[in-house]
């Protein structure tokens, strides 16, 4: 039987560049890393990353509601960058939450005083793992435009959606895509995440990736005992009810039983009694020998 450590190392072995954890410790203070991901989403070679930080916390000081960005960025010329590895792909919730994170971070750059034309320009990708708009593209780039004319305006904030699902490697972004699914460092196409991955995976910081998903795997775990508490106590009381519904069958088929018992007799009697005072044999004697009253004797007389 796999022992606790055993699970954890398998769990680790399993980790993609896209599960938060492995996302962490490869981009944890490795801003040469940084910036090529960037650089390679964006299609921008000459872009320098000054500042990185992995989850990165916004605090929306307006309504107590803050952001945690998967990885934060920092570049020259007033640029910030935000990545955000995205596992639920709908539509509905992706949406809100780009704005969300768009809007806190024109917040947190924008300080007291300073002009509105100080505002950065803010890039904000989410690292998808479904096909989210369904048309096959590497990415989608969201834009604003006047409706009447479908003329693209230039804003201070740009969206872009990366298809983690995109399969094609023939382009810079294919295989960066590809190496982001990839559990295995031997089959990374760039050399920069294959060497970083073997680190954080199997080299020296190993023992750090361990602990982090051991607590992970605690957090998780403590997060399921209260999730399933509910759905166990349905469970245990099915169990409880098919067991008492098997005891208290049997006691209501003896009751039934017994029941039924005594409605046959009680028929038996009675034709018994019909046919007695049939032969006018004395009502005394038809309630002694049928166990029936006087009173029923007559009333079956009656009817007769």
């Amino acid at each position: 039987m796999p022992t606790h450590y055993d699970k954890i190392s398998t769990l680790v072995d399993r980790l993609r560049i896209l599960d938060s954890g492995l996302f962490q410790m490869m981009f944890h203070d490795d801003i040469p890393l940084v910036e090529f991901v960037f650089r390679t989403i964006l299609d921008e070679p000459d872009l320098v990353c000054v500042d990185a930080k992995v989850e990165y916390r916004v605090i929306n000081s307006l309504k107590e509601h803050d952001g945690v960005f998967d990885l934060h960025a920092a570049m020259k010329e007033n640029k910030i960058d935000i990545l955000e590895m995205q596992r639920n792909g709908r539509l509905v919730i992706l949406f809100p939450r780009m704005e969300f994170y768009a809007a806190l971070t024109f917040i947190a750059a924008l300080n007291k005083g300073a002009s509105y034309e100080q505002i950065p320009d803010v890039t904000v990708i989410f690292f998808t793992e479904t096909d989210v708009f369904g048309m096959n593209l590497p990415k989608y780039t969201l834009g604003r435009s006047i409706l009447e004319t479908g003329e693209v305006v230039d804003t201070h904030l740009k969206i872009v959606c990366v298809n983690g699902a995109y399969e094609k490697t023939d382009t810079a972004l294919g295989k960066l895509i590809h190496d982001f699914r990839q559990c295995n460092p031997n089959q990374l196409f760039h050399d920069n995440l294959r060497d970083k991955m073997r680190q954080v995976k199997y080299g020296k910081e190993r023992k750090s990736m361990m602990t982090f998903t051991d607590s992970v795997w605690e957090e998780v775990r403590a997060e399921m005992r209260v999730e399933l508490r509910d759905e166990v106590k349905r469970e245990v009381k099915n169990e409880i009810r098919d067991e008492m519904k098997s005891e208290i069958r049997d006691e209501v088929k003896s009751e039934v039983k017994n029941e039924i018992r005594d409605e046959i007799s009680q028929a038996v009697k009675i034709q018994l009694a019909q046919k007695m005072l049939a032969r006018n044999l004395p009502i005394a004697e038809i309630a002694e020998d049928t166990e029936l009253s006087i009173e029923q004797v007559r009333a079956l007389q009656q009817n007769l």
